[in-house]
């Protein structure tokens, strides 16, 4: 899986979903909607491994736990997207 393209595909769906995205170096960045929100995700391509690493936010420890899900295939990343997708229609707008 070639990680540039993916991540990008990755970013743009967050993009488009209203998601601040931050980098952290290459190959990782956070997605995010705000500080109020537990919808936040650690992106990170795992070279040695061949596959991109998803952590969650876990807002009782204040930061990403470990990974929940492992992109080893487009079809994967597609799935994720889709987690974006679906996470940013029924994520709670609190304030």
């Amino acid at each position: 899986m070639e990680f540039e393209f993916t991540l990008d595909q990755i970013k743009l769906v967050a993009e488009e979903q209203g998601y601040y995205i931050e980098d952290h170096g290459e190959k990782q960045f956070e997605v995010y909607f705000d500080n109020h929100n537990a919808v936040a995700f650690y992106v990170y391509a795992n070279g040695s491994s061949g596959y991109i690493e998803v952590s969650q936010w876990e807002a009782e420890a204040e930061r990403y736990g470990r990974c929940v899900y492992s992109l080893r295939t487009y079809s994967d990343v597609a799935h994720f997207c889709s987690v974006l997708v679906s996470s940013a229609a029924i994520r709670a707008r609190r304030k």
